[in-house]
């Protein structure tokens, strides 16, 4: 009976004991903390679990509980709202948010440097259709006279060109020449070429071959009694060929000129590959800094689409004239 006894104040002492400790358990407080919140940039609301403590960043909270917290950073003008779950500890506890722009506000920062790679497209372009007409007028004439040799030179470089990638003929030019050149010039120790020569080079001959079959089709289109009446007046084939057959030539030439400026405006994005700062490496550049690719090529192809239109138009424009006026 006594044994019984004991063993229910033993069970009563144990069951006190335990009711005790979860009582204090209970009643411990939860230690306070600190929280700074920084932003890039500065000056956005601070939020705390969905409600507005009205501090801005950079700023710093007391007398938060620890544990997990829901952060946001609101209302900063032309950028986004950005949140973290954050598990704050006792004592002092820091957070760097670096906030994004919204889409429109990024694509305007980047546009200045978008429009100076625009530019050095528009003058890459011009400069190589110059020259490729140049050249083209040349090797299209060429492929017409009566001279075998100079109509198989003419030939092999409109069909090499024609025929291999527009890249290919850029390395050809940047990676391929400098060996050669050193090797002729320089006691066999490259000499590099700068991208801006290599791209207009590249850029240059490419449209020299596609220039050279708009002209050669352009005098082919021409009647031959053309040529027979010129020559019937006492017209050497050269005075003929000036006077004559290239000025009829180059009215139906413009349209596919035209055509072959708006083709090479885009094509000059290849350069990009060598180094060359066109409107392409630019947006490159900004997509590894920024890690937005979307908004960037959308702004690329955007301004593309600004410069390529008024082209367009200015070539039909000029094509409906001289129908009339012929």
């Amino acid at each position: 009976m006594f044994i019984v006894k004991q063993n229910y104040c033993l069970k009563f002492v144990i069951l006190f004991l335990l009711l005790g400790t979860f009582s204090v358990f209970l009643s411990v407080p939860t230690q306070a903390a600190e929280l700074t919140v920084n932003s890039k940039p500065s000056g956005a609301e601070i939020w705390l679990d969905g409600v507005n403590t009205g501090h801005v960043t950079p700023s710093t909270l007391s007398e938060i509980t620890e544990g997990p917290h829901l952060i946001e950073l609101r209302n900063l003008r032309h950028y986004r709202n950005e949140k973290r779950n954050l598990a704050v500890k006792p004592g002092h506890n820091t957070l760097t948010i670096n906030i994004p722009e919204r889409s429109l506000y990024y694509m305007w920062l980047s546009l200045p440097a978008l429009l100076m790679g625009a530019l050095m497209t528009l003058f890459l372009t011009v400069v190589a259709v110059f020259n490729g007409i140049l050249i083209g007028t040349l090797a299209g004439v060429a492929r017409v006279i009566h001279n075998k040799i100079i109509n198989i030179c003419s030939g092999v470089y409109v069909d090499f060109i024609r025929g291999t990638p527009l890249l290919v003929q850029i390395f050809m030019i940047h990676f391929g020449s400098p060996p050669l050149l050193g090797m002729l010039f320089n006691n066999g120790q490259p000499i590099p070429l700068n991208p801006f020569l290599s791209a207009l080079l590249a850029l240059s001959i490419n449209s020299g071959a596609y220039v050279a079959e708009i002209i050669r089709a352009g005098i082919q289109s021409i009647d031959k009694g053309q040529m027979e009446a010129a020559r019937s007046l006492g017209m050497t084939y050269r005075q003929s060929m000036q006077h004559i057959i290239l000025p009829q030539a180059l009215k139906r030439v413009i349209p596919p000129l035209g055509n072959e400026f708006i083709a090479m405006l885009k094509d000059s994005s290849l350069v990009s590959v060598i180094g060359m700062e066109e409107i392409v490496r630019k947006a490159q550049v900004i997509v590894t800094r920024s890690y937005r690719p979307t908004e960037t090529w959308l702004e690329v192809g955007m301004i593309f689409l600004v410069m390529t239109i008024p082209f367009t138009r200015i070539v039909a424009r000029l094509e409906r004239r001289l129908k009339v006026n012929d």
